[in-house]
């Protein structure tokens, strides 16, 4: 299924006529859904949106990318590899007023800036989950249109039944999105740590 095609299925399983201006936006709305989230319908956080990005800080401040929705795991390429620790804003101005500089072992978002603390010049490779990008007459598919068409259209029927103030079609739209999104996100986390095993570090008996 392609953006035309879903368009057409819209306005197939709504037996609307009437709704060809508003489509684009019931799409471009299901997309932003499923990348932030929406009344009861949790985002979608899928290994198919991680990303990997290396950040130049500039005075321990990197620009987040674009299409950011949240970190998986921030690294400071520094010679040796080091994780860093997330802290809020708040913690962060408390323990490090004097913007002291050195290895930094912690990091916290504002805006649109990843600031790491203490202050380093080593460059920070984030793993991140990118936001699903708009489908258009010029970006025809993506990922999840390819994957789950299903998905798109019932989102697509749930923002349409929004529109036209439809409360059985919402209800009916709702349940399956939420229960699609619920099962990938679950399939996904599943997939990733199921199988995984424990390693400890240092000496064991």
């Amino acid at each position: 299924m392609n953006y035309s095609e879903l368009q057409t299925a819209l306005a197939d399983w709504s037996a609307r006529g009437d709704l060809t201006s508003f489509i684009p936006s019931a799409i471009e709305f299901s997309t932003a859904m499923f990348n932030h989230g929406q009344g009861g319908v949790k985002p979608l956080r899928v290994r198919e949106m991680m990303a990997i990005e290396d950040l130049t800080p500039t005075s321990g401040v990197c620009a987040l990318p674009d299409d950011y929705l949240q970190y998986r795991r921030v690294v400071e390429l520094a010679s040796r590899r080091r994780d860093l620790q997330y802290v809020t804003p708040t913690y962060a101005d408390q323990e490090y007023s004097d913007r002291a500089s050195g290895l930094s072992s912690d990091f916290t978002i504002i805006g649109s800036s990843l600031y790491m603390f203490p202050l380093s010049t080593n460059n920070i490779e984030l793993t991140y989950y990118q936001a699903i990008p708009n489908l258009s007459a010029s970006v025809t598919t993506n990922w999840l249109l390819t994957k789950q068409p299903n998905l798109y259209l019932h989102a697509g029927l749930m923002q349409i039944a929004m529109y036209v103030k439809d409360s059985e079609l919402f209800s009916r739209s709702a349940a399956l999105v939420t229960a699609v999104i619920d099962g990938l996100n679950s399939s996904d986390l599943m997939a990733n740590f199921a199988k995984a095993g424990t390693r400890i570090k240092g000496i064991t008996p």
